[in-house]
């Protein structure tokens, strides 16, 4: 993380703390003129468009007394959504009983698995798909997307 970024981060956690938040990502993307900042965020439970909406205010306010982006800047503050990788814990926890395909490593490579996601624990996940179970260490995961039925 750059030290802006981590700067920012700085600012702003005590807003996600206080409202049991989780921050998911910080973005600064664009050139002095056109930059945006965007900050993923979300909850154990899902993040509604009115706490969005309500932690976006707050960001703002902070952002605007401690002014650590110079010059104009766009702030954008959402949710991750269903094509955002779980990467935490807590988001394998509120997704249990959802479809997810993970990629993990193996002696052989990483391969891919696809099932529904049965139990979580602190170390490992276990995933179904009809014909097997797979139990799978969290430090052997590369990636892992939330698939959905179309």
């Amino acid at each position: 993380m750059t030290p802006q970024k981590e700067k920012i981060k700085e600012m702003i956690l005590p807003i996600f703390e206080r409202l049991n938040y989780h921050l998911v990502e910080i973005n600064l993307r664009g050139n002095i003129n056109n930059r945006v900042l965007s900050i993923l965020a979300d909850t154990e439970s899902g993040i509604t468009m009115q706490q969005i909406t309500e932690l976006s205010r707050e960001i703002a306010d902070v952002l605007d007394m401690n002014d650590p982006i110079k010059g104009h800047y766009r702030l954008d503050v959402s949710s991750p959504g269903t094509d955002y990788p779980l990467k935490e814990l807590w988001q394998y926890r509120k997704n249990i009983g959802r479809r997810l395909q993970v990629f993990y490593q193996t002696e052989e490579g990483i391969k891919e698995f696809t099932g529904i996601l049965k139990t979580v624990d602190e170390n490992t996940i276990t995933l179904e798909n009809g014909t097997e179970n797979l139990v799978l260490s969290l430090q052997k995961i590369e990636k892992t997307k939330i698939k959905l039925k179309w």
